[in-house]
């Protein structure tokens, strides 16, 4: 177990809110005058919009800003505000939308990143005596682990082999993971092919991002393994704007470091609490390639402001409910792969690996989901209508299920799964 620290920055975590807005207000305004001043990607918009730096006074005056869509036609240098020289790291998204796109990043920038993975590290009880395996490759911002008194396993060469990754957490005695949710079914799988427990090397702890996952998957996995698992949301074009703390009920938004709206995807107008949207944010500390109001095509939506007993004040987001790009169309219905996840791990016969088909280039009739049963499980008639019913109560749509055996599912073979696949 790791030695209790509470906060990594109490002064801001435990912040009034009208301190941490304050500290927002003047970033942004700091950020919007060397944007227009450095990118000519921004200074264009801002002639084009008629709007100056000086116009922007309040927080409310944020929304007079043009929103930022990272196209297939725009250059990361238009968006660079530093030398190109200074750039040390050109990093890039999944491109599980379409193709990766290019980010810049500067040795400030990292500066600041490994300081908020600090944060993330204490939130969720990693610190001294810890030792914590990164299966991202990222392993810069991971320092944040180690300012928190953690050691770290970092992706390095040896670990892109799945066999080496479990043998060196196993024999350095990891007690905490970062992984894709997908990722880590395929780690646990292999792990326990290879005879090795995790229970017993001592892991406790598992973060998940990078795709969504859903609570059934937590209560499945943190039963079975006994261990904790928390959620955590960014992406490599802002960085990492929330994470859950001891709650999990919610994700605390680093207001002091992000700018946050819930707009409607069509009308691009905010949306009250409760009411699922679309994520856009503006990184206040990025300074090789900021970006104002950027679109990131993820979908959740903001919670009552109420007290958390972690005593942050940042307020919170729900869970990430999918991207727009995976929407599903079920006659008038909405559905994202989480709901169809809600389902499967609701059964234990299943292993948890599944994929929803299409059938139609546009809007459904049913829907239509292969899953994996496992190694020992019977592919009855029953169990796949108690599937058909678990799919009908998550999601509220017609359902159709097909059952496969234990590893008969094509999986993605990278970090985040496939789980909308066009049928032929």
């Amino acid at each position: 177990m790791s030695e209790a620290r509470k906060y990594w920055e109490v002064e801001i975590e435990t912040a009034p809110l009208e301190i941490i807005q304050k500290v927002q207000l003047d970033k942004l305004r700091a950020l919007v005058k060397r944007v227009y001043a450095k990118s000519s990607y921004y200074k264009k918009r801002f002639d084009e919009a008629g709007i100056k730096p000086e116009d922007i006074q309040t927080l409310e005056d944020y929304q007079k800003l043009p929103l930022t869509e990272y196209t297939k036609d725009m250059s990361a240098e238009d968006l660079l505000c530093i030398p190109l020289e200074e750039v040390v790291n050109v990093l890039s998204s999944g491109g599980t939308t379409g193709s990766p796109k290019l980010v810049y990043v500067c040795e400030k920038d990292f500066e600041a990143w490994k300081n908020l993975f600090a944060r993330f590290s204490v939130m969720y009880g990693i610190g001294k005596g810890d030792v914590f395996g990164a299966s991202f490759p990222f392993p810069k911002i991971f320092d944040g682990f180690i300012m928190a008194g953690a050691r770290v396993i970092p992706f390095i060469h040896t670990s892109l082999l799945m066999d080496n990754m479990i043998r060196v957490m196993a024999n350095a005695g990891a007690t905490a993971i970062f992984s894709g949710p997908a990722l880590f079914l395929t780690i646990c799988k292999r792990a326990k092919e290879m005879g090795i427990d995790l229970r017993k090397i001592g892991m406790r702890l598992a973060i998940l991002g990078g795709e969504s996952w859903s609570q059934s998957y937590r209560r499945r996995r943190e039963k079975e393994l006994d261990m904790k698992f928390y959620d955590i949301y960014g992406c490599v074009e802002v960085g990492h704007p929330a994470g859950e703390c001891s709650e999990q009920n919610g994700l605390h938004i680093w207001e002091d470091l992000f700018v946050f709206e819930i707009l409607d995807p069509e009308t691009l107008k905010p949306l009250p609490l409760g009411q699922p949207g679309e994520i856009v944010l503006t990184p206040l500390w990025r300074e090789a390639m900021p970006l104002l109001r950027y679109r990131t095509g993820d979908v959740a939506m903001r919670l009552e402001d109420k007290p958390c007993s972690c005593g942050r004040t940042f307020r919170k987001i729900s869970r990430i409910k999918g991207r727009t790009a995976h929407m599903v169309k079920i006659g008038s219905s909405t559905i994202f792969p989480v709901d169809v996840e809600e389902a499967i791990y609701n059964i234990p016969e299943l292993t948890g690996e599944y994929q929803i088909m299409l059938q139609k280039p546009d809007i459904q009739d049913e829907l239509v989901v292969n899953a994996e049963c496992s190694q020992d499980a019977q592919q009855s008639e029953d169990l796949k209508k108690w599937l058909e019913n678990e799919l009908n109560k998550s999601t509220g749509v017609k359902s159709k299920a097909r059952l496969l055996s234990y590893g008969e599912l094509s999986r993605s073979g990278g970090f985040k799964a496939q789980r909308i696949v066009k049928s032929d």
